[in-house]
């Protein structure tokens, strides 16, 4: 059946295309000098994170406003607790005072966020946090910290064929995210499971697939920074591309419960990066995720 063979065909390019984003990125990165971190905040990032910000403007154009902030907030609390977690079962990320700043950066971007939305957005809001986002990338990338590594070959220094690879990695990545997507829905219409419960799993996991595929393929080459760097890169592209970008068309209502959960865990995160996010921390993290959905539904 097509449905199935969607599915499988998702699957594959989600697995060889994120490995082979993850593969160009970091090449990228040392040709230009730049940490990992800062290519995961920054092309990974905004790539993994257009679905939701171009979900959020196009339904806030549309007047469905609520979608609009709920997309973003959902796939920020989702990054923090679903694929942060997952990713640190496979590899632990060793904290230094870059990454530790980045992530004090973060967590007060997300308290201006909560004060700022705690009753919703307006167009001044969405302004300011759009101008913090992009203080945060001129702030983080003049502040980088890249490290040279010696043991690296420099023959696959091949810019070109790397910025190649990152474009197809990344179009793979989101093409094979909507194949897998529509083939599981398909599949479990055929099954005769409620759209309900689908709503709530395949449709909601869809758009977190393109984080959770890139962010799992760096933590399985132990680039921790550039998890970390997706992960943070992406909420603050969330919020500041998605919900700035959404109040010039419409004004957000407040959802002061998802607010206050997402900023708990931007908090707990903080609080945890003292010297290395390992094991423990992905469980927990995943265990507050599941405690937050309980909460939010």
């Amino acid at each position: 059946m097509i449905e199935i063979l969607y599915f499988f065909i998702g699957l594959i390019m989600l697995y060889y295309c994120s490995d082979w984003l993850i593969l160009g990125s970091e090449r990228v990165a040392r040709y230009f000098k730049v940490s990992n971190f800062i290519i995961g905040a920054t092309i990974i990032a905004f790539g993994t994170s257009f679905p939701e910000i171009i979900t959020s403007v196009i339904a806030a154009y549309q007047k469905y406003s609520g979608i609009a902030v709920g997309n973003i907030i959902g796939s920020c609390i989702c990054n923090i607790g679903l694929i942060l977690g997952l990713s640190l079962i496979f590899s632990s990320i060793k904290i230094d005072n870059f990454l530790r700043r980045n992530l004090l950066f973060y967590l007060f971007y997300t308290l201006i966020t909560l004060i700022l939305g705690f009753d919703g957005f307006s167009f001044y809001d969405g302004i300011i946090l759009l101008l913090g986002f992009l203080i945060y990338l001129k702030w983080s990338i003049k502040n980088d910290n890249y490290v040279v590594e010696d043991n690296k070959k420099e023959e696959d220094l091949n810019l070109p064929m790397n910025i190649i690879l990152v474009i197809i990695g990344l179009i793979g990545v989101l093409v094979g995210a909507e194949l897998f997507v529509d083939g599981a829905v398909s599949i479990a219409h055929l099954l005769h499971i409620s759209d309900t419960i689908i709503g709530f799993t395949l449709v909601a996991l869809g758009t977190s697939l393109p984080e959770l595929a890139v962010s799992i393929s760096a933590a399985k080459r132990r680039l921790g920074g550039m998890v970390l760097g997706n992960i943070v890169g992406s909420n603050i592209a969330d919020i500041g591309g998605g919900i700035g970008l959404s109040t010039l068309f419409s004004n957000l209502p407040g959802l002061p419960k998802q607010l206050i959960i997402l900023f708990i865990m931007s908090l707990i995160l903080y609080i945890f990066s003292k010297k290395e996010l390992n094991r423990k921390e992905g469980v927990i993290l995943l265990l507050l995720y599941g405690l937050a959905l309980y909460f939010i539904l």
